[in-house]
């Protein structure tokens, strides 16, 4: 196991990179790609036709240019948006990416952190199908970790895409969160850091849990993880904050062509 010190520590390029680019878009994929980094975070949801979607929240609204619930509209509708929403700037439009495309795009990326979002029963199983199908489809299935807020959708996971690793994502200060890991097998512990404390970290570590830090997009945050002891950092904004870890990146900016 890695001891937590300033060099070991991972950046996991959050939705993309959030901060620097559209987020859960190829775009901002690819800008991740440009800059070195070897692990990313994304969200997927299930669109009203049965195709699964990179996009983190429910609805299309704050990142796109449209209205509505993701799971009651179709794949055409979805990708008829302009998902730049947050960066006004971005001269490009952006489409919500299904996740095969995501998993093209994402072909060089060692690591792949992939989080279900809360959803029904009925369709936070349907994304684990899918999953497993285009994963499949892509040739795919190294380096990816399937995680989640939501206990049954790790459970959901364990019987339907027992392959893949788990990670349970929330605030690890209450026993209840340590018990829903260990029901659901977990091997990554994302522990947020307003409810975090070295203690806390450090007991899901001699559990055996890997764990990430979210979120890594100051640098007072990241003297926190440091002095926790934390594997992995979550960044929006890995430009700014993968140097103040001691990791390397390449010196690009946003493609905007």
């Amino acid at each position: 196991m890695k001891t937590g010190t300033t060099t070991n520590i991972e950046i996991v390029s959050h939705r993309g990179a959030a901060f620097e680019a559209p987020e859960n878009t190829i775009p901002g994929f690819e800008h991740a790609i440009r800059l070195g980094m070897t692990t990313v975070e994304f969200d997927v949801h299930i669109t009203a036709d049965d195709q699964l979607v990179v996009i983190h929240d429910a609805t299309v609204d704050r990142t796109t240019n449209g209205t509505g619930a993701v799971n009651q509209m179709t794949l055409s509708e979805l990708q008829a948006l302009d998902a730049r929403a947050i960066h006004t700037d971005w001269p490009e439009p952006c489409r919500i990416p299904t996740f095969e495309e995501t998993l093209r795009a994402l072909a060089g990326m060692p690591n792949m952190e992939v989080e279900i979002k809360s959803d029904t029963p009925e369709n936070m199983r349907r994304v684990v199908e899918k999953l497993v199908e285009v994963t499949g489809i892509v040739g795919r299935t190294e380096g990816i970790v399937i995680t989640s807020m939501v206990p049954l959708a790790l459970e959901i996971a364990m019987e339907l895409a027992p392959q893949f690793p788990r990670g349970f994502n929330g605030f690890w200060d209450k026993e209840e969160t340590f018990e829903i890991a260990a029901r659901f097998d977990v091997s990554l512990a994302g522990i947020d850091l307003r409810g975090a404390t070295r203690d806390i970290v450090q007991r899901a570590r001699s559990l055996g849990y890997r764990t990430v830090a979210w979120s890594a997009n100051t640098p007072e945050q990241v003297e926190v993880i440091k002095a926790y002891g934390y594997d992995e950092a979550g960044s929006d904004a890995p430009t700014l904050i993968a140097p103040l870890f001691g990791r390397s990146i390449n010196d690009v900016t946003p493609s905007r062509s």
